[in-house]
């Protein structure tokens, strides 16, 4: 039985332990908080408390064949470094052989005008970009060929129905295009890379269709019946950059359940 652990297990992380325990996989997962312990024993799921930069990490959480690193940086609230000083905490209890996929996000490329595969440039200016980067730079100096690193759009679904955010608010920029993917296809990619053993590459994680703001929110309040979103008529300064995710679809041959965030699935 093969085993996987899990840093990281919230909104993505508990769910990917879930469905990788119903593929036959032997699954570790990790919680900052002692509370949510029993949520993960309930999923079956062997469960550690972990707390990084914390040296106290528990060497036994990282004894497994694969280790997907799903800690997303909290810039606004304890800056730039602490990303990067939370994954050097861990390093030294990574096995050798062990293969890595860490969880980044889209958000490390500049907003330009055009649309962006795997091999654009970074953008080397905002906070939450600069924590990712070095991130994915620190990893990939110390794995090399045993990482691979997927860049994940806004993760939605369920109860993450992104409408409600702005219910009976005016929202500006709404012909801007969305780079969104569906919870129940972010699982699928990883669990896509491990069965396939697709290592040293980065993937993009994104729906192939992009419809705009105004279309997804509009659709949202029809289905949930609350009140949408004012729009602004004046023209706005926009940038319409499009996430593209080829590799997901050549190098994977992965299909994805939900291709178009209009029609994504949600609970109330």
């Amino acid at each position: 039985m093969a085993s996987v652990s899990i840093l990281g297990c919230g909104w993505l992380g508990l769910p990917l332990g879930k469905k990788l325990i119903a593929e036959g996989y032997e699954v570790k997962g990790s919680t900052t908080s002692t509370s949510k312990i029993p949520k993960l024993e309930e999923a079956g799921i062997n469960a550690f408390t972990i707390d990084l930069p914390n040296k106290s990490s528990v060497s036994e959480f990282f004894n497994s064949e694969y280790l997907i690193i799903n800690i997303p940086p909290r810039t606004s609230k304890k800056g730039v470094d602490h990303h990067v000083e939370s994954l050097k905490s861990i390093l030294n209890k990574i096995p050798l052989g062990q293969k890595i996929i860490y969880i980044s996000a889209t958000s490390v490329y500049p907003k330009v005008d055009y649309p962006i595969d795997e091999e654009h440039e970074l953008d080397h200016n905002s906070e939450r970009a600069k924590a990712l980067i070095r991130a994915e730079e620190l990893l990939h100096n110390q794995f090399k060929d045993k990482l691979t690193i997927i860049r994940f759009g806004g993760l939605l679904g369920y109860d993450r129905i992104p409408g409600r955010y702005y219910s009976g608010k005016n929202v500006a920029q709404h012909q801007q295009k969305v780079n969104y993917i569906h919870r129940d296809d972010a699982i699928g990619i990883i669990e896509a890379v491990l069965k396939k053993e697709k290592w040293s590459f980065i993937f993009n994680g994104t729906a192939p269709y992009h419809p705009t703001k105004k279309e997804v929110f509009l659709k949202n309040a029809k289905d949930f019946n609350f009140e949408a979103p004012g729009f602004e008529n004046k023209e706005q300064e926009m940038t319409n950059r499009i996430i593209e995710s080829p590799k997901i679809e050549f190098i994977l041959d992965y299909s994805f359940i939900y291709p178009d965030p209009i029609n994504f699935f949600y609970t109330n």
